[in-house]
């Protein structure tokens, strides 16, 4: 395949370029002719979305960085007829950093070729713009930090431009400074599923109580009046069967509002049919629960808002992912018929591994895992479809690990080691996300990168990207390397990062004395990061068995076992028969992290370990009178492999007990897919998430402990 986009310009349209920005662009394409297949190669920054003869047929921009652009090759064969044909194509540039975006310039490249490799149109200043009159430009209401903007949208301002000849356009802009160093997306794309078919679960009246200039706000603290479906209801079905027409009963509210329940946790895009009988205002909450009686809108910006014309109002926006179970619908009127609300699913196209055991609680267990696996890989792995959807090595790693046995699939492992490794920053540590406009790296997440790269050759076979990507992973390894003190071990990471925009956060787990600190001036050392080091010393060790490296995995093991001594040196307590999380300074904070990693590195070689295992198989419960600050979810990865490594015929079944009760619970709790901490929704200030990838690990273990069921 010829070099892709070489004639092609990046293109924005003219004038200033703002924030939060959507543009339209409009392009004829002739086709000399039929019987032909063509393809669409296609990049934007941020987000696209390509419209061909009216027809939907290209979304979703990968992940990239402003010095390493990917573009999509589509098939739009059946999109295209013989002569001239209308080309779309909306784009939404974010223009604000984020923990899922990291801020270039404007622009959008794309070209069509044939199946011969000609190219039959490109872009240039040729290509007509214009800003958005349906999207709403600039509001730059943030979701999350990390997840970025959400939208606002006008039906009346939609002037057919899809399929009719508008106003407003005019010549592009060529913008000649975005690079061009292209590279094609190395996974699959989305596919974009039919409808949910959800159930409205609840209905009433509304009169919001503030005047916020976010609909998150107001939705959550308004005045709810509910009513019994049946109520409201003038026509129609719940399970939209056919038309529902609500009408408020009041001329004291604000409107009408209905809550639609998905029936499991969803990824997708937004998708309305409603009728009203005059213009008025939408306003759209999402979440994953209903604790509070209607979604927690408010704990982050979980909202969209949508300009309603008078009339029929159909619908889909295709830029956007909700991560949810339930939509809510505030309607500004005193009537509303609805003919759909709900989203429609946007999945990584992956194959179900049929797990069978004989125990119907694991393989429950086994399925909500895989769906919760699904829910949390899109263009990379996610750590949540709800908050963040951003990519982080330690929650990937989990994610990884389990996708090998779940779905027997290695190329989405291997693009989003790639897309990491271009996050290696200035003082040699990896980025927090990738990519990342706001960064405030967690040193140990740097080590488990070495983790995941050693993992991927042994389930995969690969070791090109290993190969092409290795200069990196000695760039970080030697940054830890130079942390080493006199006592052996290595130093924490403190004061501003070079950049001098953010500090480091030293983050082990989300548990008490494990979920880190902001320092700028505090020096420690710390056990749990001479642990990751260690065991990034490993990984890379057998990494370069891979490589044929020889003698660097000498070297490395070497290192290992003399940065182990020194562990146990430092932070191993004799009278307690634990080690210490941090040094001396600290003395007395225990927790089963630090035993797990500590055993697991193999720095408790040697000492008494008897008070440890304890901690260990019971999650924190000693014989000794000390209670150790018990593991979340997503570390026991470290604490089961401990233990197995040490006894496996007498810890499985422990483990296996554990999983069974814990994500039991969690069932019982109405999960459909599994959540970041067994709290569940009321952690992290109420924004405990209900669907995280990280917690999908029996699946690792039932594989591994019970293959056949036994």
């Amino acid at each position: 395949m010829a070099q892709a986009l070489q004639r092609a310009s990046w293109i924005w349209r003219r004038g200033e370029v703002g924030k939060d920005e959507f543009c339209d662009f409009l392009a004829t394409v002739a086709v000399p002719e039929v019987g032909k297949r063509y393809f669409l190669h296609i990049a934007a920054d941020s987000n696209y979305t390509v419209w061909m003869n009216g027809q939907l047929c290209a979304f979703g921009q990968y992940a990239d960085y402003p010095g390493y652009k990917v573009y999509d090759r589509v098939e739009i064969t059946d999109s295209l007829r013989a002569g001239l044909n209308r080309m779309v194509t909306v784009v939404w540039y974010y223009g604000i950093d984020s923990q899922t975006y990291q801020k270039g310039e404007a622009g959008l490249i794309f070209e069509i070729v044939d199946e011969d490799d000609n190219v039959i149109t490109f872009s240039d200043e040729t290509v007509l713009s214009r800003p958005s009159r349906d999207y709403i430009s600039g509001k730059c209401h943030l979701i999350s930090g990390q997840l970025g903007p959400t939208y606002h949208y006008d039906m009346k301002g939609y002037d057919g431009f899809l399929e009719l000849g508008c106003e407003g356009f005019e010549r592009s802009h060529v913008v000649p400074t975005i690079s061009k160093a292209f590279h094609i997306r190395p996974n699959q794309k989305l596919t974009l599923e039919p409808r949910v078919r959800g159930m409205i679960c609840r209905t009433g009246c509304f009169k919001y109580t503030t005047n916020d200039e976010r609909a998150s706000v107001n939705m959550q603290y308004a005045a709810i009046s509910g009513r019994y479906p049946h109520e409201m209801m003038k026509s129609g079905d719940m399970y939209f069967g056919s038309p529902v027409k609500f009408v408020s009963d009041s001329e004291e509210f604000d409107g009408v509002f209905f809550i639609v329940d998905l029936k499991e946790e969803t990824a997708g895009f937004l998708d309305i049919d409603l009728e009203v009988p005059a213009d008025c205002r939408l306003d759209v909450g999402f979440g994953e629960h209903l604790k509070d009686g209607v979604c927690r809108t408010s704990v982050r910006g979980f909202f969209a808002e949508i300009e309603l014309k008078a009339g029929r109002n159909t619908w889909l926006h295709t830029f956007r992912r909700f991560g949810c179970r339930y939509l809510q619908f505030f309607v500004h009127s005193s009537e509303v018929t609805v003919h759909y609300a709900g989203l429609r699913p946007t999945l990584y196209p992956l194959k179900h591994k049929e797990y069978k055991s004989g125990n119907l609680l694991r393989e429950t267990i086994y399925k909500v895992c895989q769906n919760t696996l699904q829910q949390c890989l899109h263009e990379h792995y996610e750590d949540c479809p709800w908050r963040e959807q951003a990519l982080y090595t330690m929650d990937s790693r989990n994610q990884m690990l389990c996708g090998y046995y779940a779905f027997g699939e290695t190329e989405a492992a291997r693009a989003a080691l790639e897309l990491i490794s271009y996050g290696v920053r200035p003082d040699g540590l990896l980025m927090l996300c990738y990519p990342a406009g706001l960064d405030f790296p967690i040193p140990a997440f740097s080590c488990m990168y070495f983790v995941q790269m050693d993992e991927y050759i042994r389930h995969s076979g690969d070791v090109t990207l290993a190969a092409a990507v290795f200069d990196k992973l000695e760039t970080i390894i030697k940054t830890f390397h130079k942390k080493v003190q006199p006592e052996g071990v290595i130093e924490n990471f403190y004061g501003k990062a070079p950049s001098g925009k953010n500090d480091y956060w030293n983050f082990y787990e989300w548990s008490a004395t494990m979920n880190g600190h902001f320092a700028e001036t505090e020096r420690r050392l710390e056990c749990p990061l001479n642990c990751f080091y260690s065991l990034a010393m490993q990984s890379l060790a057998n990494i370069c068995d891979a490589l044929g490296k020889t003698e660097y995995a000498i070297e490395l093991r070497a290192r290992v076992k003399s940065l182990n001594a020194a562990i146990a040196e430092v932070f191993y307590n004799p009278e307690t028969r634990l080690f210490e999380s941090f040094d001396c300074i600290h003395r007395g904070w225990y927790t089963v992290l630090t035993q797990s990693l500590a055993m697991l590195c193999g720095a408790a070689e040697g000492v008494d370990t008897t008070v440890m295992l304890q901690a260990m198989a019971t999650n924190g419960k000693t014989e000794v009178g000390i209670d150790l600050v018990p593991n979340t979810l997503s570390m026991n990865a470290f604490r089961f492999d401990a233990l197995l490594a040490v006894d496996k015929e007498k810890y499985a079944p422990i483990i296996l007990a554990e999983l069974d009760r814990d994500y039991l619970y969690m069932l019982r709790e109405g999960a459909t897919t599994f959540w970041e901490t067994i709290i569940g929704a009321d952690d992290f200030a109420d924004a405990g998430s209900l669907c995280h990838g990280w917690s999908a690990l029996p699946v690792y273990y039932y594989e591994i402990l019970e293959p056949n069921g036994n």
